[in-house]
């Protein structure tokens, strides 16, 4: 009778180990989006289900996951960004001052990392971000719930500055930084959230334009997934010229767009200040394509300033010599 008994404790044991440490199983549907899911029954494949299309995008490796999340953020100003919490994870990143905020956090932040009190004021930086106050200077962060509320589950690019990505996670309701591909890896590991093959299908599948295999140009292959050459040289075009604006390099800038808009770009380049040109640059280069033509590509890109989300549009045209070239930014 006593080994009867002690087996039903074990067996209740067990039972009461698998509950308490196996994640929550998801049940699929639009309550998931901004989620991060684990295929618990296909060996932890990870993925992310964007706001934007309720689609949800594979996830792979650190690298693939970093280069994803960032494919798909939003542009948003460091005025509202600065309304979402800051959240912290564990990382094993450089800390140069050893205040609980790596050194990436705080480029990221623009808290000093070689000081563990960025504005004097008599409390370190981590202490000051997790109670809310501001470590830059006086007062509190400007948090507005309902707006971190609104844009839960999505990826923010910071175009004000060097293009830092951020993730809203929606449980928490605090961004956490994508600086690096580890970043990617401990949102996955620390916010994945369990779900079973037969829910998971629920969920539609969603497909990034797959970027150009210079030696994948067989104009006969049938894969509708393959890449159309045309659209990587259109996207030379865009992601070239957003690099020569991010280098305030007029010369080179207005060698990607079309002689009627030349002038204009070499006077902007020359005149505007090095901060608007970073915003410029990371919009652009933040685009994705929308529309695909034989002879025009339509790109599009949308931005939070002041509260309100905007769309938007670049078109890239075909020339008569065969090179693409933006005519509007």
């Amino acid at each position: 009778m006593n080994n009867i008994s002690n087996g039903v404790k074990k067996f209740l044991l067990i039972g009461l180990i698998f509950y308490l440490i196996l994640p929550k199983i998801a049940e699929g549907g639009g309550t998931l989006t901004g989620r991060i899911l684990l295929q618990v029954e296909d060996k932890g494949q990870a993925w992310y289900v964007n706001p934007a299309d309720e689609k949800r995008y594979s996830l792979g490796r650190p690298d693939d996951a970093y280069n994803l999340m960032r494919k798909l953020s939003i542009g948003i100003s460091n005025e509202d960004l600065k309304k979402i919490p800051v959240g912290l994870s564990s990382s094993n990143y450089p800390d140069s001052d050893e205040d609980g905020l790596n050194d990436n956090l705080e480029d990221a932040l623009g808290t000093d990392k070689n000081k563990t009190d960025t504005d004097a004021d008599g409390y370190d930086d981590k202490t000051e971000l997790t109670n809310g106050y501001n470590p830059l200077g006086s007062g509190k962060q400007p948090i507005d719930e309902k707006f971190t509320r609104s844009n839960s589950g999505k990826i923010f690019l910071q175009v004000q500055k060097n293009g830092e990505a951020w993730y809203v996670e929606p449980v928490t309701q605090k961004r956490y930084s994508l600086g690096r591909p580890g970043d990617a890896f401990q949102i996955m590991r620390t916010f994945g959230l369990g779900i079973t093959n037969a829910n998971l299908e629920k969920i539609p599948v969603g497909q990034l334009p797959i970027d150009l295999d210079p030696t994948d140009l067989d104009p006969i292959d049938p894969d509708p997934f393959d890449p159309d050459p045309i659209d990587t040289l259109s996207d030379d075009a865009l992601q070239s010229a957003a690099s020569a604006i991010r280098a305030a390099d007029g010369p080179s800038a207005i060698s990607f767009f079309t002689p009627n808009m030349q002038k204009s770009i070499e006077y902007s380049v020359e005149h505007m200040p090095k901060e608007s040109l970073l915003i410029l640059a990371n919009i652009l280069s933040g685009s994705t394509l929308e529309s695909s033509a034989e002879t025009t590509n339509t790109y599009s890109n949308e931005v939070y300033f002041q509260g309100e989300k905007h769309t938007v549009y670049f078109y890239v045209e075909k020339q008569p010599d065969e090179t693409w070239l933006l005519t509007n930014l």
